[in-house]
């Protein structure tokens, strides 16, 4: 227990922080020491070489590997199973860091399954908190939520009351990122209560900064100001920069929408300070880009123009494109309030080229906007109307997305809330059966207990008394299969809510990359944190090629359709699936376009693919393939 308890606390805090420290030299010398020395325990080893990958967890992947191989190495063959869970899950965190969630997965439910067989609760506790994590970087929200609150009753069960309050406060964010903020906040307010109670300063601080993110979200500043306030008070004396930071940042956020630009500069100012303490340039960068654009709603234009340069050093130093484009775009607008054309179209230039780099349709907008404006004023009336034509068509666009978000957040929450009252219903019906049973086990006993008193009371001849036992066992077979029949009731009532559930987590996925998209941007905004599009690109070819979707639609197909598939074979025996999957698309009367979206091939792809089918099937040029198949 001991091995694995240390190598998972040593992990978790990878997921409550974005970003790592550096190196203690002093600990990876004092780990190396350690397992060279012969005289070191294998069980000891395998903590020490766990340890030594997570310290190179995100500077050195491949030699956190090694590292971890080796304690994986020696766990198998000391049978050690909690050190072979440690390993796995330690491998885990390092294809976290290197953003491949799915190779992520399968170590931490390995480390699941060696903790159930174990019959480990902390331990799958904490691979079911770190699945639920990895789910929720994914943006699966409803799968991180169910791995949350699985591991929450876990830690329930063994009365760890910290990661209890983790794992509530996990499942809260990811109702901020559904939009259900009214959710969000309410496993918030639990999370707080308990880290209160603990008198944990660092989980307090994260909570208030929680509640007041989902206040300002809804323009409930002044509410956000009180928490933040008293955040303040709390994270101070904790001493954590970071959070201080992030709360500072959260103040000014409120300010600004009030309008108050005199109080958000000087909390701007003292959050640089503190980002200047941590030496990390990105958030330097973001902050001073803040008070570049504070300054210039205070119209002091030369201090904002300062203030946006030196931002803009520090984003060319850590090359985020989105901060870049909004400081670049913060510039433009602040030159030409001075009417310095030539300056203000230079960086709006600048702007324009970064928004269509990244695809960001805000800032492409917004850029065309001041485009329109600087020409406007050098006397080029048409020219600025075509830059107002492209940024209204923009915004059109930009609304279309808008409201196809706020449709998928509904349906996330509605689906959310179905699931809640479906387990809700499953727990009251289970309730209600196991009553049943305990009625029913009463009605037998009070059964033999009357029997018995008639045998007692009337002595009726051997042969009533016969007959009453005969027709006892008839009753008692009968309240048996009554039994039986509740049960198998019982069971297939849980597959049919399994069934649901996992149809529910595996709905929507073909607004999934729309979703993926504007979350990019609301994270690029908030977070400053650029999105990877090839685990998006991942996520949705496998999508694409699931094969049991196949079998699914195949199902379907054949219920409307009755044995098409087995005409078509009987008539063309060397048919191969792919061409089966053609037919049935064509079946259907789908366009080219469609029949390419649904086989992940180009419209061409599908005109080759009608090419070798008309081959294959033999058809004359002067026939037609659709009718063919529209009259299987």
């Amino acid at each position: 227990m001991r091995i694995f308890y240390l190598v998972f606390v040593l992990c978790y805090g990878v997921f409550l922080s974005q970003e790592l420290s550096a190196q203690n030299l002093k600990i990876v010398d004092s780990l190396r020491f350690l397992v060279n020395d012969h005289d070191t325990p294998d069980s000891t080893l395998v903590i020490g070489y766990n340890d030594l990958g997570i310290q190179y967890a995100t500077s050195d992947s491949k030699l956190a590997k090694t590292y971890i191989n080796k304690a994986l190495k020696i766990a198998k063959s000391s049978k050690n199973q909690r050190g072979i869970a440690g390993a796995q899950n330690c491998l885990g965190i390092v294809y976290y860091y290197q953003k491949q969630y799915d190779s992520a997965l399968v170590y931490f439910n390995k480390a699941l399954a060696i903790n159930k067989r174990e019959k480990y609760y902390w331990g799958q506790g904490s691979a079911l908190h770190q699945i639920g994590v990895i789910h929720k970087y994914q943006a699966n929200y409803l799968r991180a939520i169910e791995s949350f609150q699985k591991s929450r009753e876990l830690f329930h069960s063994i009365n760890d009351s910290i990661s209890f309050a983790k794992a509530i406060e996990n499942i809260g964010s990811c109702y901020y990122y559904i939009g259900n903020h009214h959710k969000a906040m309410e496993f918030h307010l639990q999370a707080m209560s308990i880290y209160e109670k603990k008198h944990d300063i660092n989980g307090i601080s994260r909570e208030y900064n929680y509640l007041s993110r989902s206040l300002i979200d809804q323009k409930e500043y002044q509410k956000a100001l009180d928490y933040l306030n008293e955040a303040l008070i709390v994270i101070r004396k904790s001493g954590n920069n970071i959070q201080v930071a992030v709360a500072l940042q959260n103040i000014v956020r409120c300010y600004v929408g009030l309008n108050n630009y005199d109080k958000a500069l000087k909390y701007s100012m003292e959050a640089l300070e503190y980002k200047k303490l941590s030496g990390n340039k990105k958030n330097i960068a973001s902050t001073q880009s803040s008070i570049g654009e504070i300054y210039y709603h205070l119209k002091d234009y030369n201090k904002a123009i300062d203030y946006l340069k030196k931002s803009l050093e520090n984003h060319v130093y850590n090359g985020d494109y989105t901060s870049k484009m909004i400081t670049c775009h913060r510039l433009s607008k602040t030159y030409l309030a001075i009417h310095k054309l030539g300056q203000a179209k230079f960086y709006a230039t600048k702007a324009l080229e970064i928004s269509k780099k990244i695809k960001n349709l805000k800032g492409e907008k917004n850029t065309y906007t001041i485009l329109a404006s600087i020409v406007e004023q050098e006397g080029r009336g048409m020219e600025a109307s075509g830059y107002y034509k492209k940024a209204l068509e923009l915004k059109d666009s930009m609304l279309k997305i808008e409201n196809e978000k706020q449709a998928r957040q509904l349906q996330m929450m509605y689906e959310t809330e179905q699931k809640e009252l479906q387990i809700d219903q499953q727990e009251n019906e289970i309730q209600l059966l196991k009553q049943r049973v305990k009625i029913n086990k009463l009605k037998y006993s009070l059964l033999i207990i009357v029997l018995v008193l008639i045998l007692i009371i009337l002595g009726f001849g051997f042969y009533e008394t016969k007959q009453k036992i005969e027709r006892s066992k008839l009753l008692a077979k009968h309240s048996r299969l009554e039994k039986e029949k509740l049960d198998d009731e019982l069971s297939f009532k849980k597959r049919e809510l399994i069934t649901h559930a996992l149809h529910l987590a595996k709905k929507n996925t073909v607004l999934e990359k729309l979703k993926q998209t504007i979350e990019k941007f609301v994270l690029a905004e908030k977070e400053n944190i650029t999105f990877d599009y090839r685990q998006l690109t991942a996520i949705i070819q496998q999508e694409l090629r699931d094969d049991e979707s196949w079998e699914n639609f195949r199902n379907y197909f054949e219920h409307i359709h009755q044995d098409f598939y087995t005409t078509v074979k009987k008539k063309y025996p060397k048919i191969t699936p792919g061409e089966l999957r053609l037919i049935a698309l064509l079946k259907m009367n789908l366009s080219y376009k469609e029949i390419g979206g649904i086989l992940n091939i180009t419209q061409e792809g599908v005109k080759k693919a009608r090419y070798r089918l008309r081959k294959k099937l033999n058809i004359k040029p002067e026939e037609s393939l659709q009718n063919l198949v529209m009259n299987l």
